[in-house]
């Protein structure tokens, strides 16, 4: 792995025009999509890197 410094461009969309989504539609989530996700965001740091991240996808009404 090479050290790149990341351009102003991806900055700003990291830290500086990123927002909590606060609104869902009520449709459903693809398995493709949701392990696309999932690809993404496993290996993301944690608090302090103390735990592995654990995340639990819900498909249905019932198991909320």
């Amino acid at each position: 792995m090479t050290n790149k410094a990341l351009s102003d461009e991806a900055l700003d969309i990291l830290f500086r025009e990123a927002r909590s989504h606060n609104g869902w539609l009520n449709k459903p989530v693809s398995d493709e999509l949701i392990r696309q996700i999932y690809d993404l965001l496993r290996m993301g740091p944690t608090s302090a890197n103390s735990c592995p991240a654990r995340f639990v996808f819900i498909k249905s009404d019932s198991a909320r």
